[in-house]
């Protein structure tokens, strides 16, 4: 009895406890679950629901969200005559809920980003962007979190500014994910992004970007803070290829691996070109003497590996490898000017006897080469945009099917008599990483010194492919190629006196830039637009935008004019009407009314020390932007004192290398300035002595005339200063000698006195004249007066400018011009203004002789004309819904009469052509200001 008793109570009392349990969980479903003081919503799993516990055969349906909330029951009979129906409003709040890997409750709403890597299997790499994520957040998330001296960061965005060093990682819009870490005493950086595909803008049809290949970015700086003075710091940036069906850690995640179709077949062919460095000489080119293979293979029964020189593989030595093209010179092959020696190793042909094609799995070649030699390597597996060649090649071949090769060497300087013969031994493989690592110190005010000094390796990681190896997950033949980069900058201030050095080395073939692989796997190696990652863009302008086009980051930047832009509104100060809406593709200097007072580019005035013509600060070129050139190794050092508080003296030696060739740019210079502020106005003067000798060329590209522009033209550098007396001098004098009457007055002269005979030869550049200059000269006045209620502006201006040739016999320029203006403005009621205006101006080129063209011809324009343009605008400025609405009409009517030279009815004679045009318009701005 006692134990009957004691077994039902055992029986209940579960159930009891279970029943309370359940009641309990129903009610926690929504409101969560409290432990203590904290409520939690982690997942639990449906519970056991003792109401549904009837052992009946008619389905039961489960009481949920709706009968809760509107008693809603699927048996029963509805009626809304007394209780009208009431329309479904979900209670919840909007989104779904979302937990993290522990299985904690986040929240309920939106995902906008997610970045997934998932191996091995096959599409592991997913990136999803929902639409909010741009229409929300502007492509960009934060988030943060400090105490104390410790702050964090994480960013994810579409566009950000990103910079660890000038040298190894700076972008104006990187796409990925950005982690930084700052306190007292230390910093710390970490980016990631899948760079050959991080999605701009939103994911594509709402599914997640999911890849099998793929190129992965990962990047990292960190710093400390060494006493007061002194900041040490380490970098680091890699960028390697990847398959995520490949198990994951397996082998070092620096190194990459080759993608899908990267080493989906063997190699079947290779061939090596050697050809002249300086082709323009047209002689000492490459020289070849001996040449030697080394290939490993390994057995796919016993995976035993054995190495085989040429001699093993071939009988006959003269019909395997095919060497094409050179001259035979003293027992070696010599390729002079545009000729080219082409070995071509065919491992398909019936003269190659050595291991089959799939059982190699590393290639290693053995030269011996001298003078100015370049050296390439191609093969079958080096998939470009043009057509695949077929071996043996010729070097009529490479120059035009242009098949797509790998740098492997270049001679240092121009050598021509052997004196630099060395051997060069290599192993072939196809690109599968990048990896730059370096260190920095920098010391601010230390001892009255600020000191930077960076060094950076840039390294190359290729492999050898191997189908069957990598089908296998087994690691491919992997070899790396280093080339190194450092600078070292010191200042000093210790008023009157300053200095400054600079010491740098950049090696030929250090670079910034990684391969990128394809959806299939795949890379297009001459394809700089889709298969190039850069670590530093081409920035020049320095706005959000990279100058050249590359995948996932924009079009490229045609609207470029570095140091042109001093108002900072995206447009050039030379054409400041222009805009993307109401396009003018006439600069300022030239159009009516805006060029008194905008001048010419001609007469700006700047620091030109790689000497090809042009102002550095003002330079646009379709380079990375390092702080020194490639290829380049010299110092720069300069010092000086403030004579007065307004006048300095700075003496100063350039002297730099090519590494690559045997260019040199070495230059002595002076440099005074001297600028003032007086009691009526300003005076400015400069003037800059340099002796250069630099054959080193520097090309850049045009500034961007207008904002229509689909291309900018390169500018080849004519190398002006081979060796060569430069001199460049400024004065402007600003002046008001009575209040509302302005001054202005310009005159700018450079001279380039030739030395020597270099500027006469033709080998790096064109010949020159012996003696060039460029004397321009500016004279602008006008004067301001209001008389009863209508204001008066005259204007004067004269520009004379006089500018000979650098390229010897070719054209100069000798031209003036002289403008008059004057402007009337009359304003009318509260906000409307009435304006009027007249120009003329006058131009005559000064170099054609008119006398003896009309003596003997021939029929031509003499480049003078006269310009007339009249012109009537009303402007009405007021609010208009918020807005600052500017609304304007009016005309204008311009004459031109041009001077040509003609047959009249006996003889040649001067008349006057003349044409007209005019414009009429209505104009309506809202402006926000």
């Amino acid at each position: 009895m006692h134990r009957s008793r004691a077994l039902i109570r055992a029986a209940v009392f579960p159930l009891l406890l279970l029943v309370l349990a359940a009641s309990v969980y129903g009610q926690d479903r929504r409101l969560g679950r409290r432990w203590g003081a904290e409520i939690t919503y982690e997942p639990r799993g449906p519970g056991v629901l003792f109401d549904a516990l009837d052992p009946t055969v008619k389905k039961w349906y489960v009481p949920q969200e709706l009968f809760v909330d509107y008693g809603w029951n699927q048996s029963q009979y509805s009626n809304y005559a007394r209780e009208n129906y009431e329309r479904y409003v979900n209670t919840s709040i909007e989104g779904e809920p979302f937990y993290d890997l522990y299985g904690n409750y986040l929240t309920r709403g939106w995902l906008v980003y997610d970045w997934t890597q998932n191996q091995p299997t096959q599409f592991g790499s997913s990136i999803f962007k929902d639409a909010r994520f741009n229409q929300w957040f502007n492509a960009v998330t934060i988030s943060s979190d400090s105490q104390g001296q410790f702050f964090y960061a994480l960013t994810v965005g579409d566009r950000i500014r990103t910079t660890l060093t000038p040298l190894t990682f700076s972008k104006p819009s990187f796409n990925g994910v950005q982690w930084d870490f700052a306190s007292d005493k230390y910093q710390a950086t970490m980016l990631f992004s899948r760079a050959s595909r991080p999605i701009v803008g939103i994911t594509p049809e709402r599914d997640p970007s999911e890849l099998t290949n793929a190129t992965n970015l990962m990047a990292g700086r960190t710093t400390a803070q060494i006493g007061d003075f002194v900041q040490v710091g380490a970098t680091l940036v890699n960028a390697r290829n990847s398959r995520t069906f490949a198990d994951a850690f397996e082998r070092n995640p620096l190194v990459g691996t080759l993608a899908a179709n990267q080493g989906s077949a063997p190699v079947s062919g290779i061939a090596l070109v050697l050809s002249d460095d300086s082709p323009e000489d047209g002689r000492g080119g490459a020289t070849l003497f001996t040449h030697d293979i080394a290939i490993t293979s390994e057995d796919p029964g016993t995976g035993q590996r054995n190495t085989f020189r040429l001699r093993d593989v071939v009988s006959d030595p003269a019909r395997w490898p095919v060497v094409i093209g050179g001259a035979l010179r003293e027992g070696a092959l010599a390729a002079d000017g545009d000729e080219k020696i082409v070995i071509n190793y065919d491992f398909t042909d019936i003269a190659y006897t050595g291991p089959r094609p799939t059982e190699i799995v590393d290639i290693q070649f053995d030269l011996v080469v001298a003078n100015d030699y370049r050296i390439q390597v191609w093969s079958d597996r080096q998939t470009g945009r043009g057509e695949m060649p077929n071996l043996p090649m010729t070097g009529g071949d490479v120059d035009e099917l242009d098949p797509a090769l790998f740098e492997v060497a270049r001679a240092g300087g121009n050598v021509k008599d052997n004196s630099n013969q060395r051997r060069i031994v290599f192993d072939y493989g196809l690109p599968s990483a990048k990896l730059i690592y370096g260190f920095t110190l920098e010391a601010t005010d230390a001892w009255g010194l600020d000191l930077y000094a960076e060094y950076d390796v840039s390294r190359d990681y290729d492999q050898f492919p191997n189908a069957a190896l990598q089908a296998a997950g087994r690691g491919l033949a992997t070899h790396a190629q280093d080339a190194e980069a450092w600078t070292v900058t010191a200042s000093k201030v210790d008023y009157p006196y300053f200095f400054l050095g600079e010491a740098y080395s950049l090696d030929p073939d250090y670079n910034t830039t990684a391969f990128i692989v394809d959806e299939a796997g795949d890379i297009t190696y001459d394809e700089t637009r889709s298969a190039l990652y850069e670590f530093v863009d081409d920035n020049d302008d320095q706005d959000r935008l990279p100058d050249w086009f590359r995948l996932n980051q924009g079009a490229g930047d045609d609207i470029v004019f570095p140091g042109w832009d001093e108002n900072n509104d995206f447009v050039s100060d030379f054409n400041q009407n222009d805009s993307r809406t109401l396009s003018n593709r006439i600069p300022d200097y030239e159009e009516p009314f805006f060029r008194y007072s905008a001048d010419r580019p001609e007469f700006l005035f700047g620091i030109d020390l790689n000497n090809n013509g042009w102002i550095d600060r003002f330079e646009n070129d379709d380079l990375p932007d390092y702080p020194y050139r490639t290829d380049r190794r010299g110092y720069n050092i300069y010092g000086g004192a403030f004579v007065t508080p307004h006048a300095k003296v700075t003496l100063g030696r350039l002297d730099e290398e090519s590494l690559a060739t045997d260019g040199r740019n070495r230059a002595t210079y002076g440099l005074v300035t001297y600028d003032r502020d007086l009691p009526r106005g300003r005076v400015r003067v400069f003037d800059m002595l340099k002796r250069v000798e630099d054959n080193i060329a520097d090309d850049r590209r045009e500034m961007t005339p207008h904002l229509d522009v689909n291309s900018l033209a390169i500018v080849n550098d004519l190398l002006p200063a081979r060796d060569t007396w430069v001199n460049s001098a400024y004065v402007q004098l600003d002046y008001r000698p009575l209040e509302k009457v302005n001054l202005v007055n310009k005159f700018k002269y450079d001279l380039y006195a030739q030395q020597g005979d270099a500027f006469r030869r033709r080998e790096r550049g064109p010949a020159l004249e012996e003696t060039t200059y460029l004397l321009g000269l500016i004279n602008k006045v006008d004067y301001t007066r209001e008389v009863a209620g209508l204001i008066l502006q005259p204007k004067l201006k004269s520009e004379f400018l006089r500018q000979t040739a650098f390229v010897l016999d070719g054209p100069e320029r000798k031209d003036w011009t002289g403008t008059g203006i004057l402007l009337l403005r009359h304003p009318l009621l509260q906000q409307s203004l009435i304006e009027g205006g007249v120009e003329f101006s006058l131009f005559r080129d000064l170099v054609l002789d008119e006398d003896e063209a009309l003596a003997s011809g021939p029929r031509q324009p003499t480049q003078d004309f006269q310009n007339l343009v009249l012109a009537l605008q009303w402007t009405n400025a007021g609010e208009y819904l918020g807005y600052k609405l500017t609304t304007q009409f009016g005309f204008s009517y311009t004459r031109r009469w041009e001077e040509v030279i003609r047959l009249g009815d006996v003889e040649l004679e001067k008349v006057s052509e003349t044409s007209s045009s005019s414009t009429s318009f209505i104009t309506v701005y809202a402006g926000i200001e």
